[in-house]
């Protein structure tokens, strides 16, 4: 049982860990490409080096050995004594998944045991791999003094240089010279010091030790007539970095939830008091409400951004599962990121990991074809899957595009038949894109039979269920020949939405605007009936009809206007009683009292003190799915 001290310093160190083992892995699929980059070696020796040193703290021994292990290998790597082959590459991403699972575990109070085979694996790969004959003379202690800049330490032994450079302040401390004396050192070609102890293999590490116990000795800097002019390197981002607990961030969300209510609130009273009342000292309160108003507004989104994560979290995990999957399946895939600086709600970020597994999977899988075929085709032997971000308006997009074979329309419709998904009248009035969506039905699939990576018609309803859980929408594009492109958006963020106020039978509710496309008025809608259904026809469109009084399971209600909405794949029309303006509500969860409802995504309070439920437009239109869709 770890003490609270203890177990703040290993929350702190799993995030550490997490962003070493990204670094790990980003670097070894770049290496695959460059396997001579030194810099990238050195990188990625380095955050193993790291990792291992914080699990060595905590005592996490399982990590200890794999993270020691695959950074032996990695030091013969960087060293020249080894040469990067598939095979090492393997086992290093290997160890960077055991380490992934057994954080995991530890983080559960599991007692977690060192995986024996992987550890002799490395070990065996560090004793045989392939050597290599390094093309230029590894340069002398005084060539690298002379490169960096330092010949004044030059007659030092190794041990006094390497403690004067620790001793810099970190921003100006030269890792790059200090990685190449800690190289000389451990092959034993650096002058040795005139002590009493032999220089050891980590000669850094044995260094540091040394400005540690003397540092309380150092009175002045040193002597500075002589003193060349140093690389500095920039400080990082992470010094501007404060990292908080979420549960601190949702806290201050929720109070500034309420605050907006409370400001929507004092706006509609402050109207009503300028229509009673008309005074200096009512235009004086007009100039406090317009600037509260403002700060309020620039408060929310300032908290908001708080909650705002670049999409590269997201966007780093999927070149390994690019790579892998193309190795499984004998195919030659390029992953292509674009716009990871877009960010978007933490929220809905940590929930897209599994779709976009499931969609970059089929791209792969289903799309991409194998090499030779693709070369018969005129195609590059490569296939290309792009993934990319991009903000229009108040949303945030992500495509999912590749150069495969696309869909085959006539394939999914006969399917979807077989399955008894749909009519066979129904098919013959579904357009294309009417097709396509097919596919995100539960239980779909156009695979002939199942193997590791798909066939089991699990995975793209999973896709629609996140993005409308979200109130995101989904487009699908394909062409024969040419690759399908999938579009993902979805609102900047998801606690705070501007909504449109309407009534049914009477009562109020909020229909999130995103998904309003247009409002008609009743006596101008064309409502029709089609196989026992009504349909709006609008500009030679048949859309789906729902009385929202008859799907809240009330008394059907007067159609006073008619809001058409974009649900999830398709635009459905609903009917209401009457309108009262868009506003900016925050989104209340129901409780645990009342649990989930269908069709209700929640409640908040208008700026007249109403509490009023906020209508799940596609949890309305599931459940008369069956008799609007299938007919």
């Amino acid at each position: 049982m770890m003490s609270d001290d203890m177990r703040e310093i290993f929350n702190e160190f799993v995030v550490e860990a997490e962003e070493n083992l990204q670094k790990v892995e980003e670097n070894l699929l770049e290496l695959e490409k460059d396997p001579q980059n030194e810099e990238l070696l050195n990188a990625t020796f380095r955050a193993m080096h790291t990792l291992k040193g914080g699990a060595g703290f905590l005592g996490l021994n399982a990590i200890v050995e794999v993270a020691h292990a695959a950074e032996d290998v990695l030091g013969k790597l960087r060293s020249g004594e080894l040469t990067l082959t598939p095979e090492i590459n393997d086992a290093i991403l290997e160890a960077v998944d055991f380490i992934r699972s057994a954080l995991q575990r530890y983080e559960a109070g599991e007692d977690v045991e060192t995986p024996s085979d992987l550890v002799k694996k490395l070990r065996e790969l560090q004793q045989g791999g392939i050597p290599t004959v390094k093309e230029e003379k590894e340069e002398s202690l005084e060539e690298l003094l002379d490169r960096f800049g330092f010949s004044h330490l030059k007659g030092k032994p190794i041990e006094e240089v390497l403690e004067e450079l620790i001793l810099l302040p970190p921003d100006e401390r030269p890792t790059e010279l200090i990685e190449a004396l800690d190289r000389l050192v451990a092959k034993g070609e650096a002058s040795q010091p005139q002590t009493e102890e032999p220089v050891e293999e980590k000669g850094i590490e044995k260094a540091e030790e040394v400005a540690e116990a003397k540092q309380e000795e150092v009175k002045e800097p040193p002597k500075e007539e002589k003193k060349p002019e140093k690389k500095v390197q920039p400080k990082t981002e992470g010094e501007k970095v404060l990292r908080i607990d979420v549960n601190k961030i949702e806290d201050l969300m929720n109070l500034v939830g309420e605050l907006v209510l409370e400001r929507n609130r004092l706006l509609r009273v402050f109207q009503r008091l300028q229509e009673e009342y008309r005074s200096k000292t009512v235009d004086d309160l007009e100039t406090v409400m317009s600037s509260l108003d403002r700060i309020v507004g620039d408060l929310q989104l300032a908290v908001m951004k708080t909650r705002m994560q670049p999409v590269k979290r997201l966007f780093q995990k999927f070149p390994r599962v690019v790579r892998d999957l193309a190795r499984m399946l004998g195919k030659e895939v390029e992953l292509v990121l674009e716009g990871e600086d877009a960010e978007m709600d933490k929220t809905v970020l940590e929930k897209l990991e599994e779709p976009l597994i499931h969609l970059i999977r089929n791209a792969v899988d289903h799309g991409i074809e194998p090499p030779d075929e693709r070369e018969r085709l005129g195609k590059p032997r490569k296939g290309t899957v792009k993934l990319s971000a991009y903000y229009h308006g108040d949303r945030i997009f992500i495509e999912i595009a590749d150069d495969g074979r696309g869909i085959d329309i006539e394939k999914v419709k006969q399917k979807a038949l077989e399955k008894g998904l749909i009519s066979p009248d129904r098919a013959e009035k579904m357009t294309e894109k009417d097709v396509l969506f097919l596919i995100f039905h539960p239980g779909f699939s156009t695979a002939e039979g199942v193997s590791q990576v798909s066939g089991r018609g699990v995975g793209m309803d999973v896709v629609m269920n996140t993005v409308t859980a979200f109130r995101g929408t989904i487009d699908i594009e394909t062409e024969r020949g040419k690759g399908t492109k999938i579009t993902l958006s979805f609102p900047l963020t998801v606690g705070i939405i501007r909504s449109l106020l309407v009534s049914v039978n009477g009562k109020f509710f909020a229909i999130p605007i995103h998904s309003v496309l247009e409002i008609i008025q009743g006596e101008d809608a064309q409502i029709t009936t089609v196989s026992g259904k009504e349909v709006l026809i609008l500009r030679e469109l048949t859309i789906p009809l729902i009385n929202l009084g008859e799907a809240l399971e009330m008394e059907n209600s007067r159609v006073g206007y008619v809001i058409v909405s974009q649900v999830g794949s398709q635009k459905v029309a609903f009917t209401v009683e009457d309108l009262f303006g868009d506003e900016e509500v925050v989104v209340k969860p129901l409780g645990k009292i009342i649990g989930e409802v269908r069709g209700i995504s929640g409640a908040t309070i208008t700026g007249d003190g109403k509490v009023v439920l906020i209508l799940d437009l596609d949890g309305i239109l599931r459940r008369e799915m069956r008799s609007i869709s299938l007919v």
